[in-house]
């Protein structure tokens, strides 16, 4: 009977063995348009308009941090092979501007830091500010 066991487990292991591995390459499922408006913009007004209100409850530390959050690994998918543009160089320079204003914003918001946000105005225009001046046609051009 053991025996009967023994073989029974050895050839369950070796058809387990045999499954090839399961791969995933990333895919888009919405347009750089859609990011732009739909998880790049509401993050980045939060933390561009943070000053609206001094006095922050508690749900408004928890918003704040996830869209710091979202905001930081947007910029992750903005360096994700399948959205990347060219020139290659600058658009990683640009997405990498995003996400460390993100990641600074995102501890800034755990640490309940209003001084902290406030201050990353700044770089978290100049990171918009570059990639769309560099990436988005017609940018601050008049007809």
């Amino acid at each position: 009977m053991r025996i009967l066991f023994l073989i029974a487990g050895l050839c369950a292991a070796a058809g387990f063995a045999q499954e090839p591995p399961v791969t995933k390459t990333a895919e888009s499922v919405g347009t750089m348009k859609e990011l732009m408006l739909d998880m790049i913009y509401p993050t980045s007004d939060q933390i561009f308009y943070v000053s609206r209100d001094d006095k922050k409850t508690e749900k408004d530390w928890t918003d704040l941090r996830r869209s710091a959050l979202m905001l930081a690994e947007s910029a992750n998918l903005l360096m994700a092979d399948n959205r990347v543009r060219e020139p290659r160089e600058q658009w990683m320079k640009d997405a990498r501007l995003l996400w460390e204003a993100g990641n600074k914003a995102y501890a800034a918001a755990k640490a309940k830091d209003l001084v902290a946000l406030e201050a990353l105005n700044p770089e978290l225009y100049e990171a918009c500010q570059s990639c769309h001046v560099h990436y988005r046609p017609g940018y601050r051009r008049r007809p």
